[in-house]
């Protein structure tokens, strides 16, 4: 056929018109269909001989006629060569056909318009693929946003998205208080070695326990799970964190819960097997001081220290099955000041000062004497023990809120280790060498049955002992 048309003759355009693979038509100024070639009557299943006989808006989407004015007017003033867009035609059977349709405008030797030749290109089967695409993120982007784990996602170590649960979990107010910036903002400093030993861009982790600081300050456990993934057509990480601070919190009190019941078990045994030789020691013991009658001093103390081992096994038992305990009105000044007196030697053999600041008139409170001097004893002779270069120990007891009295223990001891504080108070823990974890185990008990609260901070400059105990 080439050989025999040249390129420049109208049976060549002709040609091209009629076995285009894509629709093609010839539209007069005033919308008929001039001519459409075999494609675009396949695309709206139409015969030519029917097509022949409608205008362009009565196969164009009803939404998209204003915008064919438009079109029209910027052809026909000269300020477009051409146009393309995507848009709708009807179908004979009536349903939608989305196309990418290019027009341009023909005119004459004289610049007269003299037909529109448009050229529509089936895309429907791609915005099917496109909206199926955009449904799936959607669906994504709703099961991200109200997922129950916070969402974070991330690139070059730096958070690009983050869902709402994220946000409430690290106590922000706006996502974009968190987007832009790095998550290690976010991680304990002592984490972040460990974390970025891992690559995230190559390979899923976790889940793995990492340590987080919220806005507020606070640590938080936090349960991390990263996977590889592509975020705006780029590599990213998409991290999934879980809070499970109540859950190590459950996992501690059932630890300790197994650990008092083991503290409980050995107590009441170490407690039968010495009572029992020690009923009998006491007892042939008072026969003899029956039958000897001089050195009398000699049994008082013999007499004195029985008493106190039955004391002891007394308070072991109470690990064993608490007993119920009388609590009278008793002057906390007065207690405080017993405990003091018991001290004062220890302490001067250790060159510090006991130190006394007692707000007055204070309240009476209702109590176990013989149990809150259990807990101040044993908490100044903590404060005492840590303090191996001397110094001071303030005694402090003030009107806390209006139900409450405070009663704090200042030392100037060596501290207790800041990672070991939330340890303090569980069975058998201790930082001293020959300890057995009992002492401050029982003293927390003994506050907590007393409807108080206990409070330890530390650091290298010394340690604080907060007590609260409910008023009259």
């Amino acid at each position: 056929m080439l050989g025999k048309i040249t390129l420049d003759h109208p049976q060549l355009f002709i040609q091209a018109f009629e076995n285009s693979a894509i629709g093609m038509a010839l539209i007069a100024a005033s919308g008929e269909l001039l001519k459409v070639n075999q494609a675009l009557c396949c695309i709206l299943g139409y015969e030519e001989h029917e097509m022949l006989k409608l205008k362009i808006f009565d196969i164009t989407h009803p939404d998209d006629s204003e915008n064919d004015l438009h079109i029209v007017h910027l052809l026909l003033d000269g300020k477009e060569h051409s146009y393309h867009s995507e848009r709708r035609y009807i179908h004979k059977d009536g349903y939608e056909i989305w196309a990418l349709m290019s027009v341009s405008l023909v005119r004459d030797e004289q610049q007269n318009p003299i037909f529109y030749i448009s050229q529509i290109q089936d895309i429907s089967n791609r915005r099917r693929t496109e909206e199926k695409l955009r449904e799936g993120e959607d669906r994504y982007h709703r099961i991200v946003e109200e997922s129950p784990d916070g969402v974070i996602i991330l690139r070059e170590e730096r958070c690009l998205f983050i869902n709402q649960t994220g946000v409430e979990m690290l106590r922000f107010k706006e996502k974009h208080d968190i987007v832009g910036r790095p998550i290690y903002d976010f991680v304990h400093p002592d984490d972040h070695h460990r974390l970025k030993q891992r690559d995230m861009h190559k390979d899923s982790i976790g889940p793995i326990e990492k340590r987080f600081i919220r806005m507020d300050g606070k640590v938080i456990d936090v349960e991390l799970k990263t996977i590889p993934t592509i975020y705006q057509d780029k590599p990213a990480v998409h991290v999934i964190m879980r809070d499970i601070s109540e859950r190590k919190q459950t996992q501690d009190l059932i630890i300790n819960s197994e650990k008092l019941t083991i503290a409980g078990q050995l107590a009441a045994g170490i407690a039968h097997e010495v009572r029992n030789p020690l009923t009998a020691i006491k007892g042939f013991f008072q026969m003899m001081e029956k039958d000897l009658k001089g050195n009398k001093m000699y049994f008082d103390v013999i007499s004195s220290e029985i008493n106190r081992i039955e004391t002891i096994l007394n308070e072991l038992l109470v690990l064993a099955r608490p007993q119920k305990v009388k609590y009278e009105r008793k002057n906390i000044e007065v207690i405080i000041n017993h405990v003091i007196t018991l001290l004062k030697t220890q302490s001067n053999l250790n060159s510090i000062e006991l130190i006394k600041s007692i707000e007055p008139n204070l309240p009476f409170i209702q109590c176990n004497e013989n149990q809150l001097k259990q807990v101040f004893i044993n908490f100044l002779k903590n404060s005492i023990e840590a303090m191996e270069n001397g110094g001071r120990i303030t005694i402090e007891i003030r009107r806390h809120l209006t139900e409450m009295i405070m009663i704090r223990i200042i030392d100037q001891g060596s501290g207790i280790p800041e990672h070991l504080l939330s340890k303090i108070g569980e069975p058998f823990f201790t930082t001293k060498e020959q300890g057995t974890g009992l002492g401050l185990m029982i003293c927390k008990n003994i506050i907590e049955e007393h409807k108080g609260n206990l409070k330890i901070d530390s650091s290298s400059n010394g340690t604080k002992v907060e007590i609260l105990l409910p008023l009259l």
